[in-house]
Formats: structure tokens, sequence, C-alpha cells
């Protein structure tokens, strides 16, 4: 739907689009994503607010469910404050407020509002640590949560390529889930530290963290089970190891439960059929040249899932997949297309990861079409941006 409220406002100035997009010091392709409605990050909301003299709600910058969620997040927020002076062990189990805000910036997180989710995490993990490495009636209780929020913060650090504090965040997320003696999460820890592997195309330390969490998973959660051998399958196959990959995915496939989000560890792991059918077969198949078969990896999740795209990262992650698929089978004009998507929604999400990995997709494009319009077209998406 179209921010009409934005429009009227920027036009009752006289203004442009180039020249509000100058004025508020934001690109002309943000400004134009407003006026068609579609979410912005919260500090190019701030300057355009700054710049019209108005608030978000006045801008239709800010929807109901947005504003929603700010606001029990500053609820959140004041309730831990108080505590940071002077914080009492007993106060901060008071009415569950660390493990609320915990789920709260996992909900943030995952559903597209990663900059809220910055500004409000440490906090959390302090307060969290704090109580984890002091020998109390809540002591495992606290390791329990401080493993969830490091295994957040592991994630978010590494969706902005901060690999080394994402490393240390995954490791602190292990020893606590020991200190809790929640096999669970440290599963859930080595996953973490066996992407940051990944990203970083090492594929000998994500081999051993997987192999790591395969040795405990005879107590773990099936999601949990099914999430490691998917992801081991996508290692082999980044290693050339096409047995070795398949078989994995076979064991992927028989563990994985048919609805994820009924796990006890889909809160913080949140891997949904997607990640069996995407993370682990699709992506498998293209490390081995098979993007025929990755394709119907694609086609028979969106067969089994009604919006395997609903999460923003999630959506993000496909358009990647869709333009690797592509690409591997020739077709310029939807891999064009699939890419100026995709880097707007890594833009928007503040993925450094993402808008380097279809960096690396959109150089793909440049050698096998050297001398196409298309293909030059495409050069203005993929300039520096401010993050």
């Amino acid at each position: 739907m179209k921010n009409h409220l934005l429009r009227e406002a920027r036009l009752r100035k006289g203004w442009s689009q180039q020249q509000l997009a100058d004025f508020a010091g934001i690109s002309v392709s943000t400004v134009e994503r407003a006026e068609r409605g579609e979410p912005l990050r919260i500090d190019s909301i701030q300057r355009l607010c700054e710049c019209l003299d108005k608030t978000p709600e006045e801008l239709g910058l800010l929807k109901n469910e947005d504003r929603k969620k700010e606001k029990e997040m500053e609820a959140l927020l004041h309730d831990i404050t108080p505590l940071t002076n002077n914080w009492n062990t007993a106060d901060l189990w008071h009415d569950d407020v660390l493990s609320r805000g915990i789920a709260a910036c996992q909900d943030l997180f995952f559903n597209g509002h990663p900059h809220q989710v910055e500004a409000i995490l440490p906090l959390y993990c302090h307060h969290t640590t704090l109580l984890a490495r002091q020998p109390s009636p809540f002591q495992q209780k606290a390791a329990r949560l401080a493993s969830q929020a490091h295994l957040l913060a592991c994630e978010l650090l590494a969706d902005r390529e901060n690999f080394g504090a994402a490393e240390q965040a995954g490791k602190q997320a292990f020893i606590y889930g020991k200190i809790a003696d929640d096999t669970n999460l440290q599963v859930a820890s080595l996953i973490g530290l066996a992407n940051i592997g990944f990203h970083r195309k090492l594929t000998n330390v994500a081999l051993r963290a997987y192999q790591r969490a395969i040795s405990l998973l005879d107590n773990a959660t099936p999601l949990l089970k099914g999430r490691t051998y998917a992801g081991i399958a996508e290692v082999y196959a980044m290693r050339g190891q096409f047995q070795e990959s398949m078989r994995a995915m076979g064991l992927a496939y028989e563990h994985f439960p048919l609805k994820p989000e009924d796990d006890p560890a889909y809160p913080y792991l949140r891997a949904s059929r997607y990640s069996l059918y995407v993370f682990g077969d699709a992506q498998s198949r293209l490390f081995l040249g098979q993007p025929k078969e990755a394709e119907k990896a694609l086609i028979a999740m969106q067969q089994e899932t009604n919006d395997p795209e609903v999460e923003p990262i999630t959506r993000l992650d496909m358009l990647y997949y869709q333009a690797e698929i592509q690409i591997q089978q020739k077709d310029l004009d939807q891999s064009a297309s699939i890419l100026i998507e995709g880097a707007k929604l890594a833009k928007e999400l503040g993925s450094r990861l993402y808008f380097n990995k279809l960096i690396g997709s959109y150089n793909k494009l440049s050698i096998q079409w050297p001398k196409e319009k298309r293909v030059a077209e495409l050069e203005e998406w993929f300039q520096p941006w401010d993050l």
C-alpha cells in the first residue's frame, strides 16, 4: 500500500523525491521505497521525521504492529534499566523481566527489526551473564537465558559480518549452555559457530563444529538433529564430498520434524522446514553443480509450506538462492531481477552478510555476460552503502 502521508508532506514543502533525499541525508531509492509503503531502517525513519518535522505516525512510516513492538521494547527497557545501578538477584526474576526481554529480542530480530535489537540485547547479555557466573538458586536458569542471549548476539553479529565478535558470542553461548546442563543449547551454539565457519568459507572449522554437535545429538531435540545434519550436508557439498553430503542430507530428512515450531528448541533456533529444503538440500545441490535439483528442492519447500518467506531474513536468504539457481541455469533476466530485489531488502535489514553474498552473485553475472546492458544496469545496486 502506497504511503500517501509521506508523499503529501513532501509535496507541501514543494520538494522532489531527490530534494527530500538530499535534505534528509538518505538515498533517493530510500524515499521511493518509503512512498511505496515498504519498510525502512529505523535511522532512515528518524532522518525523514527530523527533516519534515513530523512523527513516524504522521508520515505513515510506522505500522501499528511496529509501534506495538516498539512500545513493548520500551516497557522492557524501562523494567530493567533501574536495575543496572542497584540490581538484586531476586528482582531480576520478578515478573520474568529477563526471559520476556530475551524472547522479545528474538521476535524482533527474526521479524526484521535488527536495529532495535542491537540497542537492547547487550543489556540482557550483561545481566544474564552476571547471574550465570555466581552460585545461587537461579544460576542454571540464568545460564539458560545467558546462552540464548549470546546465541542471538552470535546471529546478529554474523549478519553484520563482525565474525570475530560473533565467534566469541557463540563460544559464550556454549559455555552457558554447559552451566545450564542444557544439551540443546550446546548443540544450537555449535550450529552457530559452524555457520560462522561456513560464511567465512573455513570448511574445516565448520566441519569440526558440526561433528562436535553430532556427538551430542543423542540427547537433543529432533529439530536440532535435523538442522545439524542439514548443515553438515552443505559443508560436505562445499568440499565436493558428494557421498557424505547425500548421506547427511538423508539423515536431515529423517530427523527434521514436520512441525518445527512445536520443538522446544524452536524459539532460539528458528529453523523451519525452510532450513531443510533450502539451507541443506538446495545449497548442497548448488555446491555440487546441480541447479535443477536445487530448484526442485525450492519447489518442494513451496508446495509443503503456505508461506515460507514470512520472516524478512528468510525472504532475503530465499532471494539469494533463487539468484544462484538462475545464474547456474544461465537465465540473465531472472537473475538480474532477483538480485535487485535482494539488494534492496539487504539494505533495509542492514545485512552486510547477505549484501556481500549478493555482490558475489552479481560478480558471477559480470563474468558470464561482461558486455550485456542488463548487467551494467545492476552496477548501481551494488555500490558501497551507508550503514
